[in-house]
């Protein structure tokens, strides 16, 4: 997939919105920051935690699709497991959670289930660790090359219902250049969030999205100055479609 931008232009200001949940939202503002920007926090999704029980399902390998989550994953039993996740950024969280085999796929699900079938043999049982709603296809394909899988939902997310109030401020200043988008459900919640006096504001403000299909949901839903996709699902490639700071 190559970058591409859908509709070229300089950047009116230095102000991103940066919709994703934490704990990715306090790196990619200090990134952002990091390029001469002023980052406006927008986390358009909560993250409720849960508990996870296997009872006495013991796994050959844990695998992550999202670096939310590690943070049920806190029992150091768990921790010298192999650890296989979709990318970089979930495997730099699971090592700083204590995890100490730890293998990142290229930055998809798809990667990662091609991950797994080149390292593990068949009948190996794979503990699925997702958030409630996701991981269904996954532990499908899987189950279908012969492993075992258990999938445990260890988080849950809600859209957010509306745009922060310094998001909002910004949008009706004119001082947001872009919003940046990681994933289809932060798009769909922030498009669900806008309200009609909001979405003529991002007539001149540029959608950064992480993938075609995060780019799809925000063509559909909302008219962009412009839209780019980043060139691989991974930040330094979501950073390098910003604007310059100071443009």
């Amino acid at each position: 997939m190559n970058s591409r931008n859908l509709s070229p232009s300089p950047a009116l200001c230095a102000g991103v919105i940066v919709t994703r949940p934490p704990p990715g939202l306090g790196p990619t503002m200090a990134a952002v920051a990091a390029r001469g920007l002023h980052p406006i926090a927008a986390p358009m999704l909560h993250v409720r935690l849960r508990a996870l029980s296997i009872g006495a399902f013991r796994p050959d390998a844990i695998v992550l699709t999202s670096g939310q989550a590690v943070g049920s994953l806190t029992d150091p039993q768990l921790h010298d497991i192999p650890c296989y996740v979709v990318g970089g950024a979930t495997a730099r969280r699971a090592r700083a959670a204590g995890f100490s085999h730890v293998t990142a796929a290229s930055g998809t699900a798809d990667d990662l289930t091609t991950l797994l079938q080149a390292v593990m043999p068949p009948a190996s049982r794979l503990l699925l660790a997702v958030g409630q709603g996701y991981g269904h296809e996954m532990a499908l394909a899987l189950r279908g090359q012969g492993y075992r899988v258990l999938r445990r939902c260890v988080y849950a997310v809600r859209p957010a219902p509306c745009l922060p109030p310094d998001a909002v401020a910004a949008l009706r200043a004119g001082q947001v250049a872009a919003v940046m988008f990681y994933s289809t459900r932060t798009a769909e919640a922030f498009i669900a969030a806008l309200t009609p006096a909001l979405a003529p504001l991002l007539a001149v403000v540029e959608a950064i999205a992480m993938s075609d299909g995060v780019a799809a949901v925000l063509g559909a839903g909302a008219h962009w100055h412009g839209l780019r996709v980043a060139d691989r699902p991974d930040q330094d490639a979501m950073l390098a479609c910003l604007p310059h700071g100071g443009a």
